[in-house]
């Protein structure tokens, strides 16, 4: 075996996995290939390490059928080819998802095709770990990758968990390039005469990842020595205390009831550091059922609700989640009211804190300017919106609802929200600052930023 390959196979038995317990039929091992140049160096070098390979590659159908079609084809004729030459057994599987499939569950899910397709590409993976018995599916995550991921959840706010970058394992998961640079996967595979496909969408710019690889990044290197071993330092200190509070939540037990509400002890709950709350409420909110993204300031919301109402009962009410303060307990449910048809309206005349469906809205900084009385506007934990005239109305968005562009032109609500990829089941609690001192009572802004998203906000 090459240096390379060596590299892989400590990183393998690091995960966990033993190449010789493989060698005599004890452990079998899958791997998903793409046909670009991270999983096929992994295959290669696998291929080199183990007598037997399960590989999956998924065929989105999302692109031109030459290209997408074209890289299955390379997959199954390079397993072909490894298996004559190598004389090792490859057993290659090409998943064929329907065209329009993507689409289809994007538009479902709320979200962007990007997402629609990993989706639907780990729900093949793991049909695949099932119906193969495999003890471990390997994925092509490089170091070039590991640092990309860790500027990405930075830019988006993300939690200490998050933070930490990408697991070397994760359940049946493991991931052997993942200390080894995308330089290095091409050196090896030039040393090998072993070509391999390129996915053009990685050259476009309108993914945040592409952005970070193909601006940032470069950036970052012609700028500021040494920022990637300062990065991934960072990103390492987060994983380390990220499970060190982990191994705290144990310490509040969460019990599953036949209805699928999530109960925990009040008192327990109180005793806990903040930090710990905020977890427990997120791990309840999954255990519940809720798969969308639970924006931080509703979780700081009912911490707050706690801390200043004690044991008082009362709800507190996200998308599809209730979590309900009540005898002693808290309860986290779904519940079956359709956020779709939500309606909420308010008109806003003075100063203060003001609750609605979507969270607490915060007006403030109240002032006289030139006759006018302006007022500041935050919606949880998003962007200030400053200069809003009172009163003004905030409720949610409504069919033919547009806002002013910095050019002057005009832009549906609707189509911000699908640009941001809010999900079909919070888009209606995403609230609009509509002024009413203006004879046409122009949307002054659009606040997604307390769910995660971003906030639109009309300058002129």
């Amino acid at each position: 075996m090459c240096e390379f390959e060596e590299k892989v196979k400590k990183n393998l038995i690091e995960c966990g996995i033993k190449p010789d317990e493989t060698l005599n039929g004890t452990q079998k091992i899958g791997l998903a290939v793409s046909g670009g140049a991270d999983s096929v160096s992994l295959l290669l070098s696998l291929s080199s390490i183990f007598s037997s390979l399960y590989v999956i590659t998924v065929n989105h159908n999302i692109r031109p059928a030459e290209e997408s079609a074209g890289d299955a084809q390379y997959v199954s004729e390079l397993c072909k080819k490894l298996q004559e030459e190598k004389k090792v057994q490859i057993f290659c599987k090409v998943v064929e998802l329907k065209k329009g499939l993507v689409q289809s569950e994007a538009q479902k899910r709320g979200g962007g095709t990007e997402d629609a397709a990993r989706a639907l590409r780990y729900k093949a993976f793991e049909e695949f770990i099932a119906d193969n018995s495999l003890d471990a599916l390997c994925l092509a995550h490089n170091k070039n990758d590991q640092l990309e991921t860790v500027l990405m959840r930075f830019l988006q706010g993300a939690s200490l968990d998050s933070a930490g970058g990408i697991k070397e394992r994760r359940g049946n998961y493991i991931r052997p390039l993942l200390n080894i640079t995308r330089s290095e996967i091409e050196d090896y595979l030039t040393s090998q005469n072993i070509s391999w496909r390129t996915d053009k969408t990685n050259f476009e710019t309108d993914y945040l990842r592409n952005k970070i690889r193909l601006k940032l990044v470069p950036f970052l290197d012609e700028n500021f020595e040494g920022w990637q071993k300062a990065v991934l330092s960072g990103a390492q200190k987060a994983s380390e205390d990220s499970q060190v509070i982990q191994s705290l939540l144990s310490t509040i037990p969460l019990t599953v009831n036949t209805d699928d509400s999530v109960q925990l002890s009040l008192d327990d709950f109180l005793a806990a550091p903040d930090s710990i709350k905020y977890r427990i409420l997120l791990e309840a909110c999954n255990k519940a059922g809720e798969d969308s993204r639970i924006p931080h300031q509703f979780l700081k919301d009912v911490v707050l609700a706690l801390d200043d109402e004690g044991k008082a009962s009362f709800t507190k009410h996200f998308a599809s989640i209730d979590i309900i303060c009540e005898k002693k307990h808290l309860f986290i449910k779904k519940h079956t009211e359709d956020n779709t048809d939500l309606v909420f309206s308010d008109i806003i005349e003075k100063s203060g804190t003001f609750e609605f469906p979507f969270g607490v809205l915060n007006v403030f900084n109240n002032r006289e300017q030139n006759g006018k009385n302006l007022v500041s506007v935050c919606a949880g934990e998003g962007a200030v919106v400053d200069g809003v005239s009172l009163p003004f109305c905030v409720r949610n968005i409504s069919p033919g609802d547009t806002v002013i562009c910095a050019d002057g032109s005009e832009k549906k609500v609707s189509d911000i929200l699908s640009d941001w990829h809010v999900a079909a089941s919070q888009k209606s609690l995403v609230p609009v600052i509509q002024l009413l001192d203006e004879k046409s009572q122009r949307i002054k802004a659009v606040l997604g930023g307390f769910l995660g998203y971003k906030d639109w906000i009309v300058k002129l």
